[in-house]
């Protein structure tokens, strides 16, 4: 994608924009390919056809599959809550109402958190919308660029807090007392006000990383830097941690190392035509917008970076750069970060004491732990290093916090998914070892992982484990490809499926993702759980208090008059509260142009009627929202709709209406 617009640096390549377009523009028609996709649906429908009545078989027990029924149903009862533990990956199931409780003392931080109201925070959302759309039209974006990177009608961001479960006792667990549970507090801003402008600024900001000298981007990079270091004889390695980096974050510091690096680096940043005051406006701005509601009520976080927020690791990062520049004034023999976690090589105690003491005084919220080697083995990331006679040895290491859940053996994945992550893990644990005693140890604890996630035959003494064969290495899938999702059945399903694309001749233009079936985490963790009931008066998506659906976004609904019983079908990729508001409208004053107005018309005389609604299915992509509602249409057979919704998809996709159930 190529903007147009003032500026050379304006008309560079765009990145296609990860947000679905609210327009559905069809393609001009093409015979050859139109020819080739009209087989693959044939060959496609006859696949289905053939495994329509295979079910995939359970893989949890009856005991199992009861304890989850029940959880569900405790959860719905709003007796728990499930979540992930903070950094084990384990789910903890707590009381709703201690849970409150725990959020409840967490907010009452009143240096970190304010009471604000549903006003304040859309005043500002669309104070944003409107500096953002006064910059970029001067940067020369495109107007429908501007338009689809600004949320009009966004959701207002959640609060939610993770149990810190390595920081708990054998007693703790049994504890009712909110106090005795230390969490991490995530402010969910997917589909916020912020979370398009900032995805933009993030291409911006994330490019000064590779100036920042002490920034780690992963473990490969510490290994190099690990090998080029330049050891003394009695060097001494520790680590320091960041005490709760992101809510410490001094916001005016952070902003004013990010320009420091802009500026000091603009000729070789792609500014996309924007100046570097219009980026720091709208930078400051998104971080004005630090809004969020709990359980119904609307904060404001007055300090430091949300946790959730797109930009809040490049900013932190910034202002670390800052924090930490003494030190490497004072040239030590290595000196690296992972964001809040640093690695420091000094040629004594002494001289570490020293640095320890100079970052802990750097500012006034920003403090720091330290960690000395234990057994002469200091952990850093998911390494171990020791420092012995001027060398640096390293091995594979995972933290006692984590529980080493992996995607099990008898999960319902594809064969090739699995393959991925049992063979990276032992290539990992291979790689990051610094001779073969290490490699082997390393490899040991890999084989032990994957004997707990269920993968048998994990004995060998090859690198991956004496699992799985080895794989034909294939070529990285081109980007111009079309994404055929389909859902993980079986892996001769979709070895067949693959089978129709090659015989369509359509394997270089199409490739097959399999989606697996939703698993225990997404069915039972809800971020949302104290704000997902709607509050608006006399709502006719969600009536009773029921779930706030009438906010969801990429909807196919259904709308139902009252007193004749006819139906109408239709789509939106807007706020669905939105798009029923207008066709009220339209019935209100008999719009004849408007679906609902033409039938107060034609079937009630002029007289007003009320009206239902549903929803059938949740869609975000535009293009199979727009099939699945012509599908939709063509197999109920609405009364009030017109007939006209794709044709032509329809058309193509008929034979697989019966198998849909719709």
């Amino acid at each position: 994608m190529r903007e147009a617009g003032a500026g050379d640096q304006a008309n560079r390549v765009f990145p296609v924009l990860p947000f679905p377009c609210a327009y559905y523009k069809p393609q001009e028609p093409h015979a050859v390919v139109n020819t080739k996709f009209r087989l693959l649906a044939t060959s496609v429908y006859r696949v289905v056809r053939q495994f329509v009545d295979r079910h995939p078989g359970f893989n949890l027990t009856p005991l199992q599959r009861q304890g989850f029924k029940e959880l569900r149903n405790r959860i719905e009862a709003g007796e728990i809550r499930l979540s992930v533990s903070d950094k084990g990956g384990e789910f903890v199931v707590i009381p709703q109402v201690l849970d409150k409780a725990i959020t409840q003392l967490h907010l009452q931080d009143k240096t970190l958190y304010c009471r604000s109201t549903e006003k304040e925070y859309a005043k500002q959302y669309r104070k944003l919308n409107k500096v953002w759309c006064g910059v970029a039209k001067v940067a020369g974006l495109h107007s429908s660029t501007i338009n689809r990177l600004k949320s009009d009608l966004p959701l207002c961001p959640v609060l939610y807090t993770l149990i810190k479960t390595h920081k708990l006792s054998a007693a703790d667990l049994s504890s009712n007392n909110p106090a005795v549970f230390k969490v991490r507090p995530i402010i969910s801003s997917v589909g916020g006000p912020t979370d398009k402008i900032s995805w933009f600024l993030n291409l911006i900001v994330r490019q000064i990383l590779p100036y920042i000298p002490a920034h780690l981007t992963n473990t490969n990079m510490l290994l190099e830097k690990l090998l080029n270091v330049d050891l003394q004889e009695n060097v001494v390695i520790e680590s320091f941690d960041v005490t709760s980096l992101y809510t410490n974050v001094s916001n005016e510091a952070a902003l004013e190392a990010t320009f420091e690096l802009l500026s000091d680096h603009e000729g070789s940043l792609n500014l996309y035509g924007f100046s570097i005051a219009n980026i720091m406006t709208v930078l400051k701005e998104c971080l004005n917008c630090s809004f969020f509601r709990w359980s119904g009520v609307y904060y404001r976080q007055m300090r430091g970076l949300a946790m959730g927020q797109r930009l809040a690791p490049v900013l932190a990062i910034a202002y670390m750069s800052k924090i930490e520049k003494p030190i490497l004034d004072r040239r030590p023999a290595l000196y690296s970060r992972y964001i809040d976690d640093c690695l420091i090589i000094c040629s004594s105690q002494e001289e570490m004491d020293i640095c320890f003491d100079i970052l802990n005084n750097r500012a006034d919220q920003i403090k720091f732990t330290r960690e000395s080697p234990r057994e002469s083995w200091l952990p850093f990331l998911n390494i171990q290093i020791q420092l012995a006679r001027g060398t640096v040895r390293t091995k594979w290491y995972r933290k006692p916090s984590c529980k080493n859940i992996l995607i099990h053996y008898r999960s319902a994945h594809p064969l090739r998914t699995k393959q991925s992550v049992i063979n990276n893990m032992f290539r990992v644990a291979s790689k990051v070892s610094s001779d073969t005693d290490l490699k082997t140890e390393s490899l040991d604890i890999a084989r032990r992982v994957a004997l707990s996630n269920g993968y048998p035959h994990c004995r060998g003494g090859s690198q991956r484990g004496g699992h799985f064969p080895h794989r034909r290495i294939r070529e990285r899938a081109p980007v111009n490809k079309v994404a055929f999702c389909l859902p993980f059945i079986s892996e001769e399903m979709s070895r067949a499926i693959r089978s129709s694309l090659t015989r369509c001749d359509l394997q270089e233009e199409v490739m097959v993702v399999e989606i697996p079936p939703g698993n225990l985490c997404r069915q039972l963790v809800c971020n949302r759980l104290y704000d997902i009931l709607c509050d608006t008066p006399d709502c006719l998506v969600c009536p009773s208090n029921r779930r706030g659906d009438c906010m969801r976004a990429g909807v196919i609904y259904e709308i139902r008059c009252q007193a004749c019983g006819a139906e109408y079908i239709g789509e939106t990729g807007r706020p669905l509260r939105i798009r029923i508001k207008e066709h009220l409208e339209g019935l209100r004053k008999s719009r004849t142009q408007t679906p609902l107005g033409m039938h107060r018309i034609l079937c009630h005389g002029g007289n007003e009627f009320t009206i239902s609604v549903a929803i059938l299915a949740l869609e975000t992509e535009t293009t199979a929202r727009k099939a699945l509602e012509a599908c939709w249409i063509t197999s109920r057979d609405p009364q009030i709709n017109r007939k006209e919704e794709c044709v032509a998809v329809t058309r193509d996709l008929a034979p697989f209406l019966d198998l849909c159930k719709f």
